[in-house]
């Protein structure tokens, strides 16, 4: 249950004026995820005290990784490198490995020096993979039985397994390679006597660590899994990946792709540097400078249209306007299935149709309100039909628009999210204006 404002505030209040015991004596009655409310509210010197308080209740580690991606570089800058390293001591080991990707890499071999020398080697097994791979975000730490086994070894195995309060399933394994999988469930109440290659189950869903973490994500998601085994090219057993790591993904990926629709780097963060923020920013803002010169120049093409009716004016912002929207709908519909993975390119075809079909449905219905409302305030009912026609017109356009340009990002193995809001927006845009204005010339005596 998260933190009352009075409870926030009575904590802010003993942050102020208790000393570091009494702050986490607190702390510790505290979920990890209700205390990480508290980094917005500090500034840097209150910070690195939160964070030493955290580490007395040892709960510094399990609060951090709580904190939004895309914030919690900006508070490991503020944190001495000997704290880090006693953080990354207690996390496991994934949590570990995703603390140190939010970090420079030239200070990674400083911290691990500090970190216990076994753990040390798992990390920098998990720092080898590439950067958003299933085998970056797996534990190594997970549990495994011989195929030769029974029942009541793997049990017994269990018991003494160390992080036993992980375990999902069991994992069946020949030497390494990875041949069936068994629910807790099924293990426990399964006679004792039994092999464990009589009762597993072969048909494994697993992940390969070279794949990316998305793709893990979606067979979890899928197939309603508490956790999925990551494997090599010879399916050696490597790790898991378990429904809450799933979950960061999933959120991960989210962010991403909203900050791409925007035209914004995964580095332009809350605390950012204002230079930085500008150097980020800049590029895609000579873009869009350079879309709204073309539009300005299908305009300027008009120029003579709209300065016998000025009233084009107006109504060309509508459109378009209407236009862009239209296309972004269906942009982040499409963008969407593409990443749960909904989007299968045999009915990519039927998908822009049915965009194309939405496109024309809403496109008759505003046409006809701006037919109205043009043909009521401006006495003109050809211009209420050149307004509804080019509504028409634009809508099944951003329909179609907004429907392929993410399909053929990811037919170009480029990110659909990438910059797609920019070129929808755009294209649709002059496309709206150019018909608009476009009918408006060829019926320019009737209006």
């Amino acid at each position: 249950m998260a933190l009352r404002p009075v409870q926030l505030k009575h904590l802010k209040n003993l942050f102020q004026i208790g000393t570091d015991e009494q702050v986490a004596k607190a702390l510790d009655k505290i979920h990890p995820s209700d205390i990480s409310v508290l980094f917005s509210e500090l500034n840097e010197d209150q910070m690195k005290r939160l964070v030493d308080c955290l580490l007395l209740v040892k709960k510094a580690g399990k609060t951090l990784k709580e904190l939004p991606e895309f914030i919690l570089p900006d508070i490991l800058e503020f944190i001495e490198i000997e704290k880090i390293a006693k953080i990354i001591n207690r996390l496991d080991l994934d949590d570990a490995s995703y603390m140190l990707t939010k970090i420079p890499e030239n200070k990674w071999q400083t911290i691990l020096e500090g970190v216990e020398i076994r753990r040390r080697i798992n990390l920098e097994k998990l720092l080898l993979y590439p950067e958003d791979s299933a085998g970056s975000v797996m534990n190594p730490v997970t549990f495994s039985v011989s195929i030769e086994k029974t029942v009541a070894q793997a049990i017994a195995d269990l018991q003494t397994f160390p992080e036993r309060e992980t375990v999902f399933y069991v994992y069946i394994v020949d030497g390494k390679r990875l041949e069936g999988v068994i629910p807790l469930r099924n293990l426990v109440i399964a006679d004792s006597k039994a092999s464990v290659r009589d009762i597993m189950k072969k048909n494994v869903i697993f992940i390969q660590a070279t794949s990316d973490q998305e793709d893990a994500a979606q067979l979890v998601s899928q197939y309603n899994l508490l956790a999925i085994p990551v494997v090599d090219e010879n399916k050696n057993l490597l790790g898991v990946i378990a429904v809450d790591d799933v979950i960061d993904i999933f959120e991960e990926e989210a962010t991403e792709d909203i900050y791409h629709m925007a035209g914004l780097s995964g580095e332009d963060r809350a605390f950012t540097p204002v230079l930085t923020k500008i150097k980020k920013r800049s590029p895609w803002l000579l873009v869009n400078l350079t879309t709204a010169f073309l539009s300005a120049l299908v305009i300027l093409f008009f120029e003579a249209t709209i300065a016998k009716v000025a009233a084009l004016a107006a109504y060309m912002h509508i459109i378009a306007g209407l236009g862009g929207n239209g296309g972004i709908q269906s942009m982040v519909v499409i963008t969407r299935s593409i990443a749960l993975g909904e989007m299968e390119f045999s009915r990519v075809y039927q998908a822009i149709g049915k965009e194309m079909l939405n496109g024309l449905g809403l496109g008759i219905i505003g046409g006809m309100l701006v037919a109205l409302i043009a043909g009521f305030v401006e006495m003109s009912p050809y211009l209420g039909v050149i307004a509804l026609v080019s509504m028409v017109f634009n809508m099944i356009f951003a329909g179609f628009m907004g429907a392929s340009v993410p399909l053929v990002l990811k037919w170009l193995k480029q990110d659909p999210a990438v910059g797609s809001g920019v070129f929808v927006t755009t294209i649709v845009d002059i496309t709206g204006v150019f018909i608009f204005l476009g009918l408006a010339t060829i019926f320019l005596d009737k209006l």
